[in-house]
């Protein structure tokens, strides 16, 4: 009792860690679990053709603001920790980098609308006959929303985990919940428009809406006065992750773009069910990880890093296999009864594989992390040029001769050989900082 006890103490009640955890992941459980359940809404809410344009184009919106945010979050994310000592440099350093990044993505948006990049892009990445560019343009107005919508949400989202102020992030969170998908079912039940684009519309209206007006925290931080240093130096961190999201595209879109190539929009849908399900394990790390990097990259000590990130690669790994199985065990129920409709019968072969992919891209964000601590983003520019060159010919042959199933076993050996890459690069700087 008495060793049951130290250990509960040591890892529960006295671990700054755990704590903060909790505190952040009570919410996000009530939240994301809500946003869980609310899949099972939408699926007897729109149509399969329906559920599989929307995840379709969730996921384009998805490729395009990962390019689009100029990786300002994670640059914002480092300078917040590294001016922590000096309140005025900390909020001359927000104002530069926020301003630079409103500035940077009206402009971008602009000239992708009016030259029409984003077709281009949606043409190139999509030569099937399952959704083309002129189902694209139907619904490219709110398309653009949502893409405005989850940069801005995600910039801010990381400034309240830098700042640490988790009870803003937690009502943000509720509050974006409530109304953006409350008024979306609501409207879908009630009304017999096109459920994709009134889904859109909605949710990504209101979620903007919200994001403006909890910007004001933001904003009452800033000093106004405009620092060219903290600006080379977003660039020199975040440039990086924009080229190399734009690498990414082939594998972060490309797994969707094979599955509609091959099997068609009706299996998408339930490759895109079975990767919403897989994604709660994503949803549990993020949560974990907005509470381990502003710790993370306040820590001098690199022994003590690398001792507390092989202890949590291994924690991880082994939690989210049991909440993959558990998340299994769940779906077959709701076959069982309905609660999902039988036509989504052949999830239950995808889900165990998507779950492992998820569970190395979890492990891999832990890893990636130490790039934004080393100032080493360029790198990610490199792994995700060659992943998606070995993901491109990869995603096609598995797809072409084994279906869904081929593409989803494709996404989980990417997933797995960037895991190992990014384990030993990791390796290897910290070495060579120790022997400094």
């Amino acid at each position: 009792m008495t060793y049951f006890t130290e250990i509960t103490n040591k890892y529960i009640k006295n671990n700054e860690m755990f704590s903060r955890f909790m505190k952040v992941f009570s919410v996000d459980f009530l939240v994301r679990g809500a946003n869980f359940l609310l899949i099972y809404v939408f699926l007897y809410l729109m149509t399969k053709d329906e559920f599989g344009v929307y995840g379709y184009l969730y996921s384009f919106a998805m490729t395009v603001s990962g390019i689009l945010n100029f990786g300002f979050y994670i640059s914002m994310t480092k300078l917040y920790a590294d001016t922590n000592s000096d309140s005025n440099k900390q909020s001359s350093m927000l104002f530069t980098v926020t301003t630079a990044l409103i500035s940077l993505v009206t402009i971008s948006m602009l000239i992708v609308y009016f030259l029409k990049i984003d077709v281009d892009f949606f043409s190139l990445l999509n030569k099937t006959n399952g959704i083309d560019a002129s189902t694209y343009l139907n619904y490219r107005g709110y398309v653009f929303v949502a893409i405005l919508s989850m940069i801005f949400t995600n910039f801010l989202s990381f400034y309240f985990v830098s700042s640490e102020q988790i009870k803003k992030l937690q009502l943000f969170n509720l509050i974006r919940f409530f109304l953006s998908n409350g008024i979306s079912v609501l409207i879908l039940y009630y009304s017999n428009g096109d459920n994709v684009l009134q889904r859109l519309a909605i949710t990504y209206s209101m979620e903007l809406l919200l994001t403006i007006i909890f910007g004001v925290f933001l904003f009452k931080r800033f000093i106004f006065r405009f620092d060219n240093y903290y600006l080379r130096k977003s660039f020199k961190i975040g440039m990086p992750i924009m080229v190399s999201s734009l690498m990414y595209s082939v594998v972060n879109f490309g797994d969707k773009f094979f599955v509609v190539k091959y099997s068609g929009i009706n299996d998408f849908a339930v490759y895109n069910l079975g990767f919403l399900l897989a994604t709660i394990v994503l949803i549990v790390y993020q949560s974990f990880n907005f509470v381990w990097i502003p710790l993370f990259l306040k820590e001098k000590d690199l022994v003590v890093l690398r001792r507390k990130t092989r202890r949590y690669i291994i924690l991880i790994f082994f939690s989210f296999l049991l909440l993959g199985v558990l998340l299994w065990f769940f779906t077959l129920f709701a076959l069982k009864i309905n609660i999902i409709p039988a036509t989504y019968n052949t999830i239950l072969y995808l889900l165990p594989i998507l779950i492992l992919s998820q569970i190395f891209a979890a492990l891999i964000g832990i890893l990636v992390n130490f790039m934004t601590y080393f100032e080493k983003t360029y790198i990610q520019v490199f792994v995700g040029a060659g992943l998606s060159l070995v993901g491109y010919f990869l995603f096609d042959f598995l797809g072409k001769n084994y279906f869904t199933i081929g593409v989803a076993v494709g996404l989980l050996i990417l997933n797995i050989i960037s895991f190992v890459f990014y384990y030993f690069r990791v390796e290897y700087y910290i070495n060579n900082r120790l022997k400094e």
